[in-house]
């Protein structure tokens, strides 16, 4: 996807994103907060153009904040079948935003962070879709096109299969490549890979692959 078509950012509620990933935003068209993701937006300087969601969760403060900066609120019912998350990305692909990126702190609650990772899925088909979950980046990767990135000798990257398994799996520029190969959903064998040099290219046949790049404190080649 063209990095330079608009950008809308989607701050999810629960924990605060870390600070560290601010430099990695670019600057976004758009701006959505999913409830208390409001005080996660603002902390980071931006005013969301939408707050999303039930707003069980928001503060009052921070909802008469919303008011006074006239946000479009959109409020659901407590009774949806959609996370706050899910309805805030439904509402950037329907204003056609062709590349989104969720941010979460992870943490608090780890049935939201797994229900997100794989409503994310849904959407790789329309949009480029890419998340930032504690101090994660996280891709999607699909067969539809190879995917590579730039980073940092020795960065952590794990490959996490959603919804299936990913077959045909080939990578180059990681410790331990993969050439052709299958990732299982029920196992463990994608996690804890690292590069060898500053970028990696994976690509698959079929299934679709969550990429988790982290840069680990403290680790050492």
């Amino acid at each position: 996807m063209d990095s330079t078509s608009p950008l809308a950012l989607i701050f999810t509620g629960g924990a605060r994103p870390h600070h560290s990933i601010a430099q990695d935003l670019g600057t976004p068209q758009l701006v959505i907060a999913a409830d208390s993701g409001w005080s996660h937006a603002r902390a980071f300087g931006y005013v969301p153009q939408f707050l999303v969601g039930d707003l069980d969760s928001i503060s009052a403060d921070d909802l008469a904040e919303a008011h006074s900066l006239d946000t479009e609120i959109v409020q659901h019912s407590i009774d949806k079948d959609l996370t706050d998350t899910e309805i805030a990305v439904q509402l950037a692909h329907s204003l056609k935003y062709e590349r989104i990126h969720v941010l979460s702190g992870g943490g608090d609650r780890f049935d939201h962070l797994v229900a997100m990772l794989h409503s994310l899925v849904a959407h790789t088909e329309e949009v480029a879709i890419t998340a930032h979950v504690g101090q994660s980046f996280v891709y999607f990767v699909t067969p539809k096109q190879r995917f590579h990135t730039t980073c940092a000798p020795h960065t952590t990257v794990s490959l996490i299969p959603l919804g299936g398994p990913a077959r045909g799996v080939r990578s180059e520029g990681l410790k331990w490549n993969l050439s052709r190969e299958t990732l299982h959903s029920f196992a463990s064998r994608g996690v804890s890979n690292c590069t060898t040099a500053d970028s990696f290219a994976l690509s698959l046949r079929t299934g679709v692959l969550a990429v988790f790049i982290t840069q680990l404190t403290g680790e050492t080649p």
